[in-house]
């Protein structure tokens, strides 16, 4: 190609606008990386990101979020947790981190009411927790137990060989006591005979499956709470009542002396039940207590049916409650009249057996009207839940499937803290192991046999080799 003048201009010409091309993409590449972020995890489980659950809670509080680090001029520590409070910021846009010396601001370490240096004070609008550590769990507990904005008390009634919330062995509660402790809840025993009344300040009372005949003057006061618009939660296995005719019949329910069955083998085999009695349940209502429930499957084992009694609600004047059954029994299961729970269980037509679905758990609401001395307060909606079964919130089984996740549900929704039915269970991350059939009899076989078989050929090789020596 011959070069000219009008050549080498084209060529200048075109380098030009290259120059030109070149800057505005490099300032385009600047302002939207300035505009705009994104990110990603690549680690394992996703470790440097906060879990799901933690995103959810912190996508419900709708006051900034403060951390104050009290510790001394360290630059390492500093970036440390930079670090962790930046996975809450990237969620939460409004969440700031300070540092303060406690040594040179000693005043406003004690309004925070911190102890030691180390520790973290946080702050959601007037409410403040401090914590010893930096973990995603225990600063979820933290910000969950604030976002509740006052005290939950839950009062279990005692006296009458009810459920322990705090006993630790496996008919115990301590573990659903614990995680309800976590998340805010202060669970406090209760004897009527004791203090003759009930705590205006509870959240909830619970009657945890009582095993003995309430006394009359008790189930008045149990009447008069929710007469008066006090929540409850009442647990009642199969096998009477103790009394509390009066409630159920307050309530407008019928609650069933016989047991639910589901004999289907394969759903036994599949879930790793070896009882009939223990009933699967997937189908919920349309209650607020289940809606994240869908697709996951909670237990009860030897429960009966709770539902609406009819004839209440054809008496003149009866409870103005709305009822929703948000647990339900599979279409296989059925209601055992008999008692008889051994052997090959079956349905019998001719009998009160009842067939499935059933409905395990009531949830009943009504609207209250404001009190005479406050007219201008709006009006508050009394919630009560019945689910004829107290097992699935025992240590022995409120760690299958859904169950806890169903417990704190119950009790969120029963403290009106409905936010808080939108955000998943927060466990610590890394605490459960899953491995298939062929990795566990691998492991077995290992510690069952080829370890000790490895020991004992290396003692036989050890003697035989100073024997020969």
């Amino acid at each position: 190609m011959k070069m000219n003048k009008t050549a080498h201009r084209w060529i200048g010409l075109q380098n030009g606008i290259f120059y030109l091309l070149f800057a505005a993409v490099v300032g385009l590449l600047g302002f939207f990386g300035h505009q705009f972020k994104l990110q990603a995890d690549w680690t394992y489980n996703n470790r440097n990101s906060l879990s799901q659950p933690t995103q959810a809670l912190l996508q419900t509080l709708d006051k900034p979020l403060k951390f104050i680090a009290y510790i001394p001029d360290n630059p390492g520590l500093k970036n440390q947790l930079e670090g962790v409070v930046s996975k809450y910021q990237r969620v939460k846009a409004d969440t700031s981190l300070e540092f303060v010396n406690p040594d040179l601001e000693p005043l406003r370490a004690k309004q925070d009411k911190i102890d030691s240096a180390g520790q973290l004070a946080i702050h959601l609008g007037e409410r403040s927790e401090v914590v010893e550590e930096t973990s995603e769990q225990v600063i979820a507990n933290a910000i969950q137990r604030m976002s509740r904005g006052g005290e939950r008390l839950v009062v279990f009634l005692e006296g009458h060989g009810e459920r322990n919330p705090l006993a630790t062995e496996s008919s115990g509660m301590s573990k659903l006591a614990e995680s309800l402790q976590r998340n805010g809840f202060t669970v406090q025993p209760h004897n009527l005979v004791r203090t003759q009344s009930l705590p205006q300040n509870a959240s909830a009372v619970v009657i945890a499956a009582p095993q003995q005949d309430l006394l009359p003057g008790e189930v008045d006061i149990l009447k008069k709470y929710v007469e008066q618009g006090g929540n409850l939660l009442w647990l009642q296995d199969p096998g009477g009542l103790h009394g509390l005719q009066g409630l159920e019949e307050q309530l407008g329910l019928q609650i069933h002396d016989g047991t639910i069955i589901d004999a289907n083998e394969a759903l036994q085999m599949l879930l790793g039940i070896n009882h009939p009695a223990v009933v699967p349940v997937v189908d919920y209502g349309k209650s607020a207590i289940v809606q994240k429930l869908a697709g996951v499957q909670t237990l009860f084992p030897f429960a009966t049916l709770v539902e609406p009694d009819p004839a209440a609600a054809s008496k003149e004047g009866g409870p103005a409650w709305k009822t929703d059954a948000f647990l339900n029994s599979l279409p296989t299961s059925w209601l055992e009249s008999s008692g008889v729970l051994e052997g090959a269980v079956t349905f019998d037509e001719g009998s009160n057996d009842l067939q499935g679905p059933l409905s395990i758990g009531i949830s009943l609401t009504r609207t209250l009207e404001a009190a005479t001395d406050k007219p201008d307060a709006p009006p508050r909606q009394q919630r009560v839940v019945v689910v004829g079964d107290s097992d699935f919130m025992l240590n022995s089984f409120v760690g299958h499937g859904a169950n806890l996740e169903l417990a704190t549900n119950i009790f969120n929704w029963l403290s009106e803290d409905d936010n808080l039915l939108q955000v998943p269970l927060i466990r610590a991350p890394d605490t459960q192991m899953e491995m298939g059939e062929t990795l566990g009899f691998v492991l077995g076989s290992l510690f069952l046999f080829g370890l000790p078989l490895g020991l004992l050929m290396a003692g036989l090789l050890i003697w035989w080799r100073r024997r020969k020596r």
